[in-house]
């Protein structure tokens, strides 16, 4: 587990996202869940909502810290979609810019 963990936060580096947040997972009971931007180094964390009936405080958290809680988890299966597609998103760019030449 903890290789994958890994694995995905050192994906998470070099995910390009042309916003400094985004949303990808809101529970039924309205917590949601942010990638966000932070810092001067662009560094990506994970923001957690809670919702306003909770009373709770938002909280941001590294990547890697967020799935070695709990992967399975749906909102871990969630950034991991998120990820990939970012992923994918970043490579179709590349594949275009390089048929422009």
């Amino acid at each position: 587990m903890t290789v994958f963990v890994r694995a995905l936060a050192d994906k998470s580096k070099d995910v390009p996202m042309s916003n400094p947040s985004r949303a990808f997972y809101t529970s039924s009971n309205g917590d949601r869940w942010l990638v966000v931007r932070v810092g001067e180094r662009d560094e990506i964390f994970v923001r957690d909502e809670p919702n306003l009936a909770s009373g709770g405080q938002p909280s941001e958290v590294d990547i890697e810290t967020f799935m070695a809680r709990g992967p399975g988890s749906p909102e871990g299966k969630a950034l991991i979609d998120l990820l990939d597609r970012l992923r994918a998103e970043q490579d179709r760019e590349g594949v275009e810019k390089s048929g422009d030449r």
